[in-house]
């Protein structure tokens, strides 16, 4: 007999066990892999002006969610929050020094956790399996219908 959902548990058991050793590896640093996950963004963005909505769509994640990776960031004073003068309604989400800093610190434990999760993957490999993985969260971002009608 099969197990249920081999593919949905193996996924969730990648997800967790990098979660794990991330935030394992960040504890020294007060940092979740989350929060690290956002100032990448942020990073990777450069100039760009970068608000609150884009990290929510980026990541698929609700706006309280978001919020409060925000909030934690800039308690920690990695991340301001600066009112954009020409539309007061949005705030633009910008990298402190301090969270450079910490930034470039982190790069290379970064890439290391990176390579080791892709190490015994050929090239070729990584991309078929990206390409299967962007197919699989399109599929779950259409809108859901009840197929048990």
């Amino acid at each position: 007999m099969q197990k249920p959902f081999p593919i949905s548990r193996q996924l969730r058991m990648i997800n967790n066990k990098f979660r794990e050793i991330g935030d394992k590896n960040l504890q020294k640093y007060n940092l979740t892999a989350a929060q690290l996950d956002v100032l990448i963004y942020l990073k990777s963005n450069g100039e760009k002006e970068i608000h609150q909505r884009q990290i929510e769509k980026w990541f698929q994640l609700k706006n309280p969610t978001v919020t409060g990776l925000l909030n934690r960031l800039e308690e920690k004073h990695f991340i301001v929050r600066k009112t954009n003068p020409e539309d007061r309604r949005y705030r633009v989400i910008e990298l402190t020094e301090k969270g450079e800093q910490l930034l470039g610190q982190l790069w290379e434990e970064a890439c290391n956790l990176e390579n080791r999760m892709y190490s015994n993957l050929s090239e070729e490999e990584q991309k078929v399996l990206m390409d299967l993985l962007d197919r699989i969260l399109n599929s779950l971002s259409e809108p859901f219908s009840d197929v048990a009608k």
